[in-house]
């Protein structure tokens, strides 16, 4: 969620889950949704979309152009027109401003084909997004896996960004170079406490912990909220979720 106002929030992904994000949503105090992004659709992604839409006034919700797992776009589809809403093609390169967040989408270009070696190509077409609030620059990373990540390279050559959402939550598979030239002090890892994937990687989170950024992982900090004042950018956990 990136800060757009007072009451209202750029949201970007909703979890696999209606209930977490819902209940972090209010926990902000956001009401407003402006903008929706949802990168890209595989069930970890959007399956909590209910959360958002219930009780909030959504505006633009942008998807990815690959529609894929086709069951999971469709019923996407189906929920936003429930309640007034449709999915549209997020703007390639773009700059946009919505209330204090300025945002550019920068992959995937427009007629990205689908890769066969990585399942249904969905992970390589999520939408990646630099966005900056306050000053304080971020790149939203989705789930691009290092074909991705190396064709991004090549359209953003030279991104500097302060704080980096880690591809894929945190998997093995990664453009390192990419990811620890971006200069970022902060790596953010999105990620499910005990999942069967091993995410994430330990070896990924000690190079960029050696690159120097600080790495904040949600299963072991839960949410996490990066702060700016005076120029200066931290960070505040509330801790895991006890079961």
């Amino acid at each position: 969620m990136l800060r757009a106002g007072p009451g209202s929030a750029v949201v970007v992904d909703v979890g696999p889950d209606p209930r977490p994000v819902d209940a972090c949503l209010r926990r902000l105090g956001v009401e407003q949704v402006p903008l929706l992004v949802l990168t890209h659709f595989h069930a970890d992604h959007v399956d909590g979309l209910a959360g958002v839409l219930s009780g909030r006034t959504v505006g633009e919700v942008d998807v990815s152009p690959l529609a894929a797992p086709a069951s999971a776009a469709l019923d996407v589809r189906r929920q936003l027109e429930a309640v007034g809403a449709r999915p549209v093609l997020a703007p390639h390169l773009q700059p946009r401003r919505v209330g204090e967040v300025r945002l550019q989408q920068v992959w995937p270009p427009p007629g990205q084909p689908a890769d066969p070696v990585t399942g249904d190509g969905a992970n390589d077409a999520s939408v990646v997004l630099v966005a900056e609030v306050r000053g304080v620059r971020v790149l939203l990373t989705g789930d691009v896996e290092p074909t991705a990540q190396a064709g991004l390279a090549d359209v953003v050559g030279g991104l500097q960004v302060d704080v980096l959402k880690v591809p894929h939550h945190g998997s093995r598979h990664q453009d390192e170079h990419f990811l620890t030239g971006l200069g970022a002090e902060i790596a953010l890892v999105s990620v499910g406490a005990d999942n069967d994937y091993g995410h994430p990687a330990p070896g990924l989170v000690r190079l960029l912990e050696m690159s120097g950024m600080q790495v904040l992982r949600t299963d072991l900090a839960g949410d996490v909220w990066v702060l700016e004042d005076g120029g200066r950018v931290s960070t505040l956990t509330r801790g895991p979720e006890r079961r």
